[in-house]
């Protein structure tokens, strides 16, 4: 039987009002113990008890008992609102615990949960991503996962393929040859539509995860030419140190800005150049080169005002070879005209700006924010896969499904092509939990936040 586990759902720290949660099967009695009462509790309805610590009063409370299988976890639960002091939390917890209950660990009740049948592994994921939620964005794409049209779009798959196994499987084992011959014109076409299908919830893996961790944006250039005082411009305030010396930025300098409700996170580097004047500079461009390497867009800053320096052009050249998008950045448009850097025309995104005035500011973040929100690796309904762990099984599901159909159309036999729809199947049940061992799942559900 399992245990009766007990934590607080609310976060720690003093409050109007703190929410302490009970599941399993002592939860009832539990209850009974510490409210010094055997009256009924009515189900899903909240009660008004006094909560005693021996022969005191503890705290008045609000209590609300969810009888399984109806509840979250689809054990007995039950919640305490109490007051949201300190102590009253944590001696209540401490309360429980004497009357037969047990700390609870991470993410142990949406475990329960899942292991109840109440929830799959992406709808579990789709919970914990929706309470770490820092903008609307996220918001949405964890939504998309809790309510299960991610589940949906995976389950209609596995479904189809399923079906298809069977028809192999069934002549497989047909033996006399009883059955009809397969059609395998058709039969390829229906693998590789699903193939197709899988192909497209992976390529939005790319958006998925820039909007549940944030855009890295990495402003770089030469010292002086303005990347702090694009960044204070950004996000509105003076985050970073601005001076006519140069080389005063020397250690990264990062900001989280929120672009229509997508994450940006926007880091200021050292500016680069050929003679750095002490070590702390010297480290300030090393920091620098890492901060770009890591960055999914880059930002390169450049003077209107003044000519391009050899070591402003090798540095971008040295971006360009990083492989991902770069806006190029001009900067000071208040002071100087366009056309008067050598780097206009080289790339395919262009903003004017002038961090003095704000001139370009808003076209420059509708530009930043293209690289999150667009339409061709949006997925269909905004269903989108967001984690390492899903894109790399829904790949693999697509490898498989699309070697199934690759034998069928050799003509190589029907016993390799459901082979690699078996791959298939497993890759998508591993993905929904069916058959995930024990201690990945471990490691999933150890990320949530207690008492969830």
């Amino acid at each position: 039987m399992p245990s009766t586990i007990v934590a607080p759902a609310t976060a720690p720290g003093q409050s109007a009002v703190a929410l302490i949660r009970l599941s399993g099967p002592e939860s009832l009695s539990v209850l009974r113990k510490v409210t010094r009462t055997d009256r009924v509790f009515a189900p899903r309805t909240q009660v008004f008890c006094r909560l005693y610590d021996g022969e005191k009063v503890l705290d008045e409370a609000l209590v609300t008992y969810f009888p399984a299988p109806r509840s979250f976890t689809g054990e007995d639960v039950v919640e305490f609102a109490v007051h949201g002091s300190p102590y009253i939390r944590g001696r209540l917890l401490e309360v429980l615990c004497a009357c037969g209950a047990e700390p609870a660990r991470r993410g142990e009740f949406s475990y329960r949960a899942f292991l109840n049948g109440k929830m799959d592994l992406l709808e579990a994921q789709g919970l914990c991503d929706l309470i770490s939620a820092g903008n609307k964005a996220a918001h949405d794409l964890a939504l998309s996962s809790l309510d299960g049209r991610l589940s949906e779009k995976l389950n209609a798959v596995k479904n189809a393929l399923s079906e298809m196994l069977a028809e192999l499987e069934a002549r497989l084992d047909d033996v006399d040859e009883e059955m009809p011959p397969l059609n395998a014109a058709a039969a390829e076409q229906e693998l590789l539509a699903q193939a197709g299908a899988l192909a497209r919830l992976a390529d939005t893996f790319s958006v998925g995860r820039l909007i549940k961790e944030g855009l890295k944006a990495a402003i770089v250039g030469a010292p002086n030419c303005g990347k702090s005082s694009l960044l204070n411009a950004l996000v509105g305030f003076d985050r970073a140190i601005v001076s006519e010396q140069s080389g005063t930025t020397r250690d990264t300098v990062e900001e989280t800005l929120d672009l229509d409700g997508q994450k940006v996170i926007l880091t200021d580097t050292a500016g680069i150049r050929e003679h750095a004047l002490d070590p702390a500079e010297r480290e300030g461009m090393k920091r620098s080169l890492r901060a770009i390497e890591k960055a999914d867009l880059v930002l390169f800053v450049a003077d209107l005002t003044r000519e391009l320096t050899p070591q402003e052009e090798a540095l971008w050249d040295d971006v360009q070879k990083q492989d991902k998008p770069v806006i190029l950045v001009l900067n000071k448009t208040d002071e100087a005209p366009r056309g008067r850097c050598a780097l206009e025309g080289k790339t395919q995104y262009t903003a004017y700006v002038s961090c003095k005035n704000g001139e370009g500011l808003d076209g420059l973040k509708k530009q930043i924010l293209a690289f999150v929100s667009a339409p061709q690796a949006q997925g269909e309904d905004g269903v989108m896969i967001s984690n390492l762990r899903q894109y790399e099984a829904v790949l693999n599901a697509q490898t498989e499904t699309e070697s199934a159909a690759a034998r069928l159309a050799a003509g190589a036999g029907l016993e390799l092509c459901a082979e690699h729809l078996r791959g298939t199947l497993g890759a998508l049940k591993d993905l929904a939990g069916e058959t995930t061992p024990d201690d990945i799942l471990g490691i999933i559900f150890s990320k949530f936040c207690m008492g969830k």
